[in-house]
């Protein structure tokens, strides 16, 4: 008798979790895993506002996965959506750990394609020596998607849990709220001082995302301004470099508007507000330096990852130079606006501040940027043109650099590759001998270059300017990684030298001022996978562990002409990147108003103010970290009990006002299309 064949056993269970039981569990344990990876400090407040905003949002997304009909749609719709929020936490993990700062949606797209083109092999790099991250998100829903029972418990839900996923989704989101308003530490984060980074780590990503719709990328929200006492934006710094006494008859930087009478006559109220706020700030006067470079030349570059130690006596004599016997600024700082070129870049030229992240530039297209020194110069019949040695179309500046005001933007692409090597990173020397002769004879002329040799990563096999300028470094009591970094920025040195040389040779060395700032610090150095650094090689640069954006940040500014080299011009007071824009224009003797300016001419009374967009802030007496709510006064100085309040007040308010300018186009408003596109 044949024995029966016993059965077999099924070699795979199939799992009976409802698909809104699912994206509870997955979305939730994705919030709390990707809060622990960025968190370096438990805050239990802080923990809690996270865990409720998530459960609220994990309570809506059941709701919305128990809407379909059959259980097939809910399974699908659940899969696809933990899919979707599962590529962005492991995405902005990434971007986190390369650029120490979180990215909008809208920074992300503008930068993504740029990115996987120009830096796959980093990108690839990244995703080989962060897979196993990657796998812990990817491993649930794989599974669920596999091994998800299509039947049982998996069945469309009724209307009663309906409303339970309804009513649970209002009372946490409401206890979450309630949180945030008494027990979290970051309470202004949520909404006077929101910013997106900080939101991340205050309240959750998927939180972050919501409140980026209402404050931030994609938001509508009317402008909205603090009154604060009018002389606390015009008080004197107590350690300002000595200057002369202004007289009177020097006037003010202020164009002929009534800025009240403009708030009275517009229907328009987010305008008003504007033009209140405008009306109520007072104008810094002219000065025994307004003026200086009249009629001068421009060149004005943005150095790629350019700092304050690049600067060296012996390595790069040019640099010190025209640091040095040009206008020497001691406290500079350019803020990492969020890590990326783009937007040092926009702080730079734009003079405001970088509210929407890598997307700021963008959006600029198509609006009046009128006060950028490109523009200004332009209306008055100077020669502009805007060069760049990599991609011409790399942060669409093909499109955003010719409406700053330059009337060609030449990069590699469509051009700039007839006269510099296509190899990574491409030489800023080569592209200022490539293009000296487009401009030189074709005075006066305005001029700007954003340079790359600078750029990480710092090594001899992914640095080609690491490797051609080694030799000069290879004795530095430094790291290989540090040594490259000066190796790369010598080629900054070498196409400095060139320029001077040739203006010198010109005649027109007195004739012309060449303005140098950084897009950011060396962030390449950090610390991180991306770049391949297990060490801390920003520290071994700077001497110290950078633990603030106040030790971090520092860098170098360059002001230099020929005609001041014997003028011992000094400023000791905190500049910053959206300084540049107004000293500059008074140095140029341009017609500006002062007050639609959010930084300051170094030269006049104004209080000397440095903003990041996480509204931290630094003055001449201390600095205030607006993550800790804690303000440090220098040495020796004391405060008055309002200080920190009003200082604070200030600051929200240039940065509402930057966000507004871009939002309603206020110079479009004011001055109508930009006669010069």
């Amino acid at each position: 008798m044949t024995e029966a064949r016993k059965p077999r056993r099924s070699r795979l269970r199939a799992i009976n979790i409802p698909a809104w039981m699912y994206i509870f569990l997955i979305l939730l344990y994705d919030e709390l895993l990707f809060h622990i990876w960025i968190t370096d400090s438990f805050s239990l407040g802080r923990f809690l506002c996270v865990l409720l905003f998530a459960l609220s949002f994990c309570a809506f997304s059941a709701l919305l996965c128990s809407l379909g009909r059959s259980a097939t749609f809910s399974r699908v719709l659940a899969i696809v959506l933990s899919s979707l929020l599962g590529v962005l936490y492991i995405t902005e993990y990434l971007v986190n750990d390369a650029f120490k700062n979180f990215m909008t949606l809208g920074s992300l797209f503008t930068g993504a394609g740029d990115v996987a083109g120009d830096f796959a092999g980093t990108v690839f790099s990244l995703i080989f020596q962060e897979f196993w991250r990657i796998l812990l998100f990817i491993v649930p829903i794989v599974l669920y998607a596999v091994l998800g029972h299509k039947g049982g418990w998996g069945r469309a839900v009724g209307g009663r849990i309906r409303c339970v996923f309804g009513f649970g989704c209002v009372f946490l989101f409401c206890l979450a709220y309630l949180s945030m308003l008494t027990i979290s530490p970051d309470t202004k984060k949520y909404g006077a001082e929101y910013d997106f980074d900080s939101a991340v780590h205050d309240f959750g990503l998927v939180t972050a995302l919501r409140l980026d719709l209402s404050h931030g990328s994609g938001g509508d929200q009317p402008a909205s301004f603090v009154q604060v006492p009018v002389e606390s934006s015009t008080e004197p710094s107590d350690s300002s470099a000595e200057m002369v006494t202004e007289p009177t008859e020097y006037g003010e930087n202020v164009m002929d508007i009534d800025f009240a009478a403009l708030a009275e006559q517009t229907s328009d109220s987010d305008l008003a507000s504007i033009d209140t706020y405008v009306a109520s700030q007072t104008p810094s006067k002219k000065n025994e330096y307004t003026g200086l470079f009249a009629g001068k030349n421009l060149i004005f570059i943005t150095a790629e990852a350019f700092s304050l130690e690049a600067i060296d006596k012996d390595l790069t004599p040019t640099l010190y130079r025209l640091a040095t016997k040009g206008i020497h600024f001691t406290d500079y700082t350019q803020p990492a606006w969020g890590g990326s070129t783009s937007t040092g870049e926009y702080s730079n030229l734009v003079g405001l501040v970088p509210v929407y992240g890598v997307d700021s530039i963008q959006k600029t297209v198509g609006k009046n940027m009128y006060f950028t020194l490109g523009n200004q110069l332009q209306r008055l019949g100077y020669f502009s043109e805007a060069y760049h040695n990599n991609t011409y179309t790399y942060y669409n500046r093909d499109k955003t650099h010719t409406n700053l005001g330059y009337s060609q933007f030449i990069g590699m692409g469509n051009g700039m590759e007839e006269g510099v090597e296509k190899v990574w990173p491409e030489s800023d020397k080569q592209m200022i001998e490539f293009t000296l002769d487009r401009y030189i004879d074709k005075q006066p002329f305005s001029v700007y270059y954003m340079s790359v040799s600078g750029h990480g990563l710092y090594s001899l096999q992914g640095n080609t300017m690491s490797y051609r300028n080694y030799d000069a470094v290879k004795d530095m009591p430094y790291s290989e990684t540090v040594q490259c970094y000066y190796a790369s920025q010598l080629e900054l040195e070498y196409a400095m030298e060139a320029l001077v040389s040739a203006l010198e040779k010109a005649g027109i060395a007195d004739d012309t001022v060449i303005v140098l700032g950084s897009d950011h610090y060396p962030y390449c150095l950090d610390k991180s996978t991306a770049w391949g650094t297990e060490e801390d090689y920003l520290a071994e640069l700077y001497g110290y562990t950078a633990e603030t954006c106040f030790q971090r940040d520092h860098s170098a500014l360059i002001i230099w002409s020929g005609c001041i080299e014997d003028k011992h011009l000094e400023v000791d007071t905190p500049v910053y990147s959206l300084d540049i824009v107004p000293t500059l224009s008074n140095l140029f003797g341009l017609e500006y108003d002062s007050r639609l300016l959010v930084g300051r001419d170094v030269f006049s009374e104004q209080m000397p103010l440095v903003i990041w967009n996480g509204y931290s802030w630094k003055t001449d007496k201390g600095t205030y970290d607006s993550a800790s709510g804690t303000f440090t006064p220098n040495e020796g100085v004391t405060v008055s009990d309002d200080y920190v309040g009003t200082v604070s007040a200030i600051v929200g308010n240039k940065i509402n006002y930057s966000k507004a300018v871009l939002d309603e186009d206020y110079f479009g408003a004011l001055f109508g299309p930009d006669e010069t596109q």
